[in-house]
């Protein structure tokens, strides 16, 4: 198989029919060159319901015949957590590209094994952290890293929406379902894209008897003094807005601040940054995935296997730091348990 090239339309196929792959889905029509060719769920009727409403040329029910259409050069896997990492394989095994949707595999064992089939097939992979893709979330790393706010001392930033209550037919062990991985995983790419990796952990879950993580707070530590405050529920609200602070001021991306339109800068002496903001507002494309599906278009044409802005080194650091925060909610349980 050979990448799209020369305006060629590159050929892209869904696994999973769910409410990201449509959105996904949708988003793709506006990218150019790129052109929906199958979508591959279980149930046919799904699948043939997602090819009408989209306008995907081919719907499967069948994985091996999905994987044996040769116009279908990329695959978007939008399934459940626990089957990312064997879909992914098979599907890099089968000569496809992949964009796997976060978290790219439940734990960073997973990850490298996606990384180590990807690389010895010599394709693109990625995760799809459409975060790291929006021109506001860009401003405001490159705000930070230019010094606006000073030297950066710490970051704050919640993701916390009731999705259903405890015992909703969503969240399911079987399926590693997790809100550290599903809400959690953005804070904590927020945190180290501005601080780096972290070099302690204070951390606690509230997790159902069946071990399905539902809230999570924690405190990531770094180097000099700075520090990150993250928190992730899927049963209530955490105000789900971002900020970094630094000795000049702070940078805000409001609510969600994973997919907002807008920076807003408090910068300058006490009086400045707490009465006159300066709001940067950006353009949203589609329902907010085109950046992402239009950079990951444009990898594939060039011929890389990563994409430089979030290559599969970061995410398998990313999936470490989710490990240590699991084991460090771990260890402070039994420790709880311990002194009572």
């Amino acid at each position: 198989m050979t990448a799209a090239t020369g305006g060629v339309p590159l050929g892209w196929g869904f696994v999973g029919t769910g409410a990201v792959s449509r959105s996904v889905a949708s988003d793709l029509a506006l990218v150019a060159p790129a052109r929906s060719i199958a979508v591959c769920s279980r149930d046919a009727g799904r699948a043939r319901d997602f090819a009408d409403e989209l306008g995907v040329e081919r719907a499967y029910d069948s994985l091996d015949a999905f994987l044996d259409d040769d116009a279908v050069e990329i695959v978007h896997i939008g399934t459940p957590h626990s089957t990312h990492a064997d879909l992914a394989v098979r599907c890099l095994e089968a000569g496809k590209h992949v964009l796997v949707e976060k978290p790219m595999g439940v734990d960073a064992a997973e990850v490298e094994r996606i990384a180590t089939a990807a690389r010895a097939a010599g394709l693109f992979a990625m995760e799809g952290m459409w975060m790291r893709f929006h021109p506001s979330y860009r401003a405001l790393l490159a705000a930070a890293r230019d010094g606006d706010i000073g030297e950066v001392t710490s970051v704050r930033a919640t993701f916390g929406l009731p999705f259903g209550d405890r015992d909703s037919g969503r969240w399911s062990a079987e399926l590693a379902s997790s809100t550290l991985l599903d809400q959690g995983i953005y804070p904590v790419t927020l945190a180290c894209d501005v601080l780096g990796q972290p070099a302690s952990i204070v951390a606690e879950i509230d997790a159902r008897e069946d071990g399905v993580d539902v809230t999570v707070h924690a405190t990531l530590g770094f180097a000099e003094s700075r520090f990150a405050h993250i928190g992730a529920s899927m049963v209530g609200y955490l105000e789900p807005s971002a900020a970094i602070s630094g000795t000049r001021g702070w940078l805000e991306l409001p609510a969600p601040f994973w997919a907002t339109d807008r920076l807003v800068r408090h910068v300058g002496d006490l009086g400045a940054a707490l009465t006159t903001p300066r709001t940067d507002v950006f353009d949203r494309e589609g329902q907010g995935y085109v950046p992402m599906l239009r950079a990951v278009t444009d990898a594939v044409a060039r011929g890389d296997t990563e994409h430089p802005d979030h290559p599969l080194s970061s995410t398998i650091a990313i999936a470490r730091v989710l490990d240590a925060i699991r084991a460090a909610a771990s260890a402070a349980s039994q420790n709880r348990k311990s002194i009572r």
